[in-house]
């Protein structure tokens, strides 16, 4: 049996993601400088993915049958500020595994992001036509249209917001509202920002499937609710029966001079419903599901 390639075991996803595929033996997972995590340590490699030898070398020694792709630089702001990091780690990378993975007749499976999108209609389906407003959004359509036209059997999955707590290191939206009312913060949050979240553990399931499913070309993964930020931050907070006095309710034009972020990012993810057998929860019962039993959630 050919190997399974994990990038990103580190990260937010991936380390949700090898948590349930590390019991099996043909996986390998990558990661890069933040190190190896607890789990299967022997079937896990540290390498750059923007080294073009070094990547070469590990497909040609591997000769996989399946890269799932989930390593990349997610900060819109640290994107913005540094750009050629951006560029190396989201496109570059991503270029140099797609190469590869045509050689041997790979199957690619590529995480991108709603963030493709300008946020102008929102509800977005995957025959949407892309129009990233930030350089993170850019690295990451340049990156779709480089597996697009290199890999014969690719798949693009757009992940929209992802929350939940990490399993070994990572972050998210969920974790920064409640990080910030712990420490007794005010939550600036955006009432003009939507969004379709859907929750980490649902999510690593779906990949898990897609793993062993053969569908392939765009297919976008969103939540069953369309909300935004301020309405998501109450959910969060009251399903941990904590204060969401501690939230300000602001506009992103106020903190967005440079107007690099979408307000309505939302998906149609109809066609992954119809695909798929894991199912898509709606909010209340997503946060169960991430963070276990809690207060009232009920949309606000």
């Amino acid at each position: 049996m050919r190997p399974i390639v994990i990038t990103g075991i580190s990260g937010f996803i991936g380390g949700h993601v090898w948590a349930k595929v590390a019991k099996r033996p043909e996986c390998i997972g990558v990661h890069g400088a933040s190190g190896f995590v607890p789990l299967a340590m022997e079937r896990q490699r540290q390498f750059d993915l923007t080294r073009k030898e070094t990547v070469r070398e590990f497909i040609q020694e591997t000769e996989p049958s399946v890269i799932l792709h989930l390593a990349g630089i997610t900060s819109l702001r640290f994107c913005q500020k540094n750009s050629l990091a951006a560029w190396k780690v989201n496109h570059v990378a991503t270029r140099h595994l797609a190469e590869e993975a045509a050689k041997i007749d790979c199957r690619f499976i590529y995480t991108s992001t709603d963030m493709v999108f300008d946020g102008v209609r929102g509800n977005y389906r995957e025959t949407d036509a892309p129009n990233p407003l930030s350089v993170y959004g850019e690295t990451k359509r340049a990156a779709e249209r480089t597996v697009m036209a290199t890999v014969d059997n690719y798949l693009l999955l757009r992940l929209n917001n992802c929350y939940g707590p990490p399993m070994f290191r990572g972050s998210s939206f969920s974790e920064w509202v409640l990080n910030k009312e712990e420490a007794g913060e005010p939550i600036p949050l955006f009432v003009n920002q939507i969004r379709s979240p859907i929750d980490v553990v649902t999510l690593s399931n779906i990949l898990v499937e897609i793993i062993d499913n053969p569908i392939t070309g765009i297919l976008h993964l969103g939540g069953s609710h369309r909300v935004n930020r301020v309405t998501f931050g109450r959910m969060i907070l009251k399903h941990k029966n904590r204060d969401v006095s501690t939230i300000l309710e602001t506009h992103s034009s106020k903190h967005d001079p440079e107007g690099i972020q979408p307000q309505d990012t939302s998906f149609d993810s109809t066609a992954a419903r119809r695909i798929l057998d894991t199912s898509i929860p709606g909010l209340e019962e997503g946060l169960r599901l991430s963070y276990g039993p809690g207060g009232p959630t009920a949309l606000l």
